[in-house]
């Protein structure tokens, strides 16, 4: 742990949980590559405003991460609070997989969701479900992530409803002197500028809002910005301000894991300074692709480094839908996800249920997680 002592960038709290989470662990139990990889959701595990349908090599990847002692925690700014069947919708083909496989108890406690960024955290369970973490008390990820300063146990609900109420204000504006065919959303810990139906927002007017409000939110209390963590970022199709942002997230699963920043990678595809993954770079090492499609390459490379024969448990079925679905989601319909190479009867993953769970969230609006009717006029695109 030398290299830990010489470090002059990294803060003495990072330093301190990498020494002691690394102290007397056997070299010979160690994956060969990284402990926990921490995943953005939209366009880098499934398509933008989709969710993860029907990708058995991808899935079967984070599978095999799994199997192999390695965490894998989605980090997402989709927040839907503890409302843990929102998430499991988005992630449905997934967590689909991973019970056709009977993945392990022990494995599936690998498996985390923060949502919200850093707001909402959840686990897997045996039922291959999703289950909220405790927050306070012996063992909760809040009381035991507080000495962390920007830590969501050290905000205050009046500094948050501040920094929230002028994020909407910023918001606002723009969206009025851009003239822009939008509608915003108050969430408990988030402010959301969306297109109302059937209508797109330009990506120019989009950048305009985020550098807007990010200017707006930094000049707060004398150009000291607001006490607590934010982020404000294009989400492709809408602008998104959240209470914390990534490195906060990712930290406090470093530190709740006890895993060191060394041997934590983030994958994500917003690292332009309008982007959501950007602030992640400050807590470890991280991956930039552009697509579902670069996820399921970086994890095979990953997965072959560390000597393990990425398509050892791939079914003949599983690796005809690879050919037919290399994204991991297109947008959310009947009958996508699967190609007509696929028979359902002779594959282990059970598409009925995938296909039950895709039509579900077709209507479900993903901005809020509301459940719609069918001939609802108010759905949005997805």
């Amino acid at each position: 742990n030398r290299w830990v002592t010489s470090t002059r960038n990294v803060s003495d709290d990072i330093k301190e949980e990498t020494m002691t989470a690394t102290a007397g662990t056997p070299t010979s139990t160690l994956f060969n590559g990284p402990k926990m990889i921490t995943f953005d959701g939209d366009q880098t595990l499934y398509s933008d405003g989709a969710n993860f349908d029907s990708n058995p090599r991808l899935a079967n990847y984070l599978y095999l991460l799994l199997k192999h002692g390695v965490t894998v925690a989605v980090v997402t700014a989709a927040g839907y609070e503890y409302k843990t069947e929102k998430y499991e919708l988005r992630l449905s083909g997934l967590l689909a997989y991973f019970s056709e496989k009977k993945l392990s108890p022990a494995d599936c406690e690998r498996f985390y969701l923060f949502g919200g960024e850093c707001n909402y955290l959840l686990n897997l369970g045996s039922d291959y479900k999703l289950h909220a973490v405790k927050e306070t008390g012996p063992g909760g990820w809040c009381t035991s992530t507080r000495y962390i300063s920007e830590a969501p146990a050290n905000w205050s609900d009046e500094d948050v409803k501040t920094l929230l109420d002028t994020a909407e204000a910023s918001v606002r504006e723009s969206m009025e002197d851009q003239h822009l065919r939008s509608r915003i959303i108050r969430k408990k810990r988030s402010v959301g500028l969306i297109p109302r139906p059937d209508s797109e927002i330009p990506r120019e007017a989009l950048d305009e809002a985020v550098l807007r409000v990010q200017a707006k939110l930094s000049s707060m209390n004398g150009g000291k910005g607001p006490p607590l963590p934010f982020c404000a970022f294009n989400g492709g199709r809408d602008v998104w301000v959240d209470a914390g942002n990534k490195r906060v997230g990712v930290h406090i699963l470093q530190s709740y894991l006890g895993i060191p920043i060394h041997k934590t990678i983030h994958v994500g595809d917003q690292f332009l300074n309008t982007g959501n993954d950007y602030l992640a770079r400050g807590v470890c090492p991280c991956i930039w692709i552009t697509g579902p499609e670069e996820t399921t390459y970086i994890l095979k490379s990953i997965l072959r480094l560390a000597g393990i024969d990425a398509g050892t448990t791939m079914t003949t079925a599983a690796a005809a839908a690879e050919g037919e679905t290399l994204s991991s989601s297109s947008p959310a319909t009947a009958d996508n996800g699967h190609g007509t190479s696929v028979s359902k009867s002779s594959s282990l993953v059970d598409f009925s249920e995938v296909e039950r769970r895709t039509k579900t969230i077709q209507l479900m609006d993903v901005y809020t997680g509301e459940i719609l009717n069918s001939d609802s006029t108010n759905q949005p695109k997805v």
